[in-house]
C-alpha cells in the first residue's frame, strides 16, 4: 500500500506507522524508549479489532523492530499458535524480545524460548495450578518479572498465593494516604509477589530468582555492562 498524503482523520495506517517509527527512532536515541509494544494479538476482545485486521497489520508493525533495532514486548492471548507463525515467518524483522503477561502452555513457551524470546509473568501468569505448571517448566534465564500494574496482581483466589510473603497496607482510593498502596490497584512494588510466587512453585531462594531475572531484563534491553 501506498503511503496516504492527506492529515488528521485522512492520515493511513502507514502514516501512524511512520509516526511511531520516528517516535521509537528518536526515544532510542535520546535514551527514552528501551521496546517497541506492547503489539501482538488478542482473539479475546474481537470487538476492539477483528482477528482479519490483527493478522494484517501486525506484521507491518514489526518493522518498528526492525528499523530500530529494538526488542518486541508482545502480546499474546487466546491466539493458538498465530502469533509464534507470524513471529517465525517474520524473523528476519526482529531481534528479541518478551512475550509478556505469559498464560499459555509450556508447549507454546518452549516455542516462544526456541525462537530467542523471554517469557514475562505476572499476577496473571499464576492464577491457576495449571499456570504454575507452565512457569515449573521455564528455564530461569528465561524469565522475566512484571507487573503489568495496575492490573494483574497476584490475588488472594490465585493458586499460588500462598508463596506470598511480603505484604503492603493499603486504603480505599477516597481514603487515600501517603505511602500506603489504593486498594485494589496494583503498583510497581507488587513485584516481589510475583518473583515469591515463581521462586516458591520453582523451589528455589527469592533472592536467586530475582538476580537471575534481573540479568535477564539487562541483557533483553541492552543495558548490561
Amino acid at each position: 500500500s501506498g503511503s496516504g498524503s492527506g492529515s488528521g482523520s485522512g492520515s493511513t495506517a502507514e502514516d501512524h506507522l511512520e509516526q511511531l517509527i520516528a517516535l521509537a527512532q528518536n526515544g532510542k536515541t535520546d535514551g527514552t524508549v528501551a521496546a517497541v509494544g506492547e503489539m501482538g494479538l488478542d482473539y479475546d476482545r474481537l470487538q476492539f479489532c477483528p482477528k482479519e485486521v490483527q493478522l494484517k497489520y501486525f506484521p507491518q508493525q514489526l518493522r518498528l523492530a526492525k528499523e530500530t533495532g529494538l526488542p518486541l514486548f508482545l502480546h499474546n492471548r487466546n491466539v493458538g499458535t498465530d502469533l509464534y507463525e507470524l513471529l517465525v515467518r517474520h524473523r528476519d524483522m526482529w531481534t528479541s524480545g518478551v512475550v509478556h503477561s505469559f498464560d499459555d502452555t509450556a508447549e507454546l513457551a518452549e516455542k516462544f524460548i526456541e525462537l530467542g524470546l523471554y517469557i514475562g509473568l505476572n499476577g496473571c501468569s499464576l492464577r491457576t495450578e495449571e499456570n504454575l505448571a507452565v512457569v515449573k517448566t521455564l528455564p530461569t534465564d528465561k524469565i522475566l518479572l512484571e507487573t503489568d500494574c495496575p492490573y494483574c496482581d497476584v490475588k488472594r483466589t490465585h493458586a499460588g498465593y500462598h508463596h506470598v510473603k511480603t505484604h503492603f497496607e493499603s486504603k480505599q482510593e477516597k481514603k487515600y494516604e501517603r505511602g500506603l498502596q489504593v486498594k485494589g490497584r496494583n503498583e510497581p512494588c507488587n513485584i516481589i509477589q510475583v518473583a515469591e510466587v515463581v521462586a516458591g512453585v520453582k523451589e528455589i531462594p527469592v533472592e536467586e530468582l530475582i538476580e537471575t531475572c534481573y540479568a535477564n531484563s539487562l541483557r533483553l534491553y541492552g543495558w548490561a555492562e
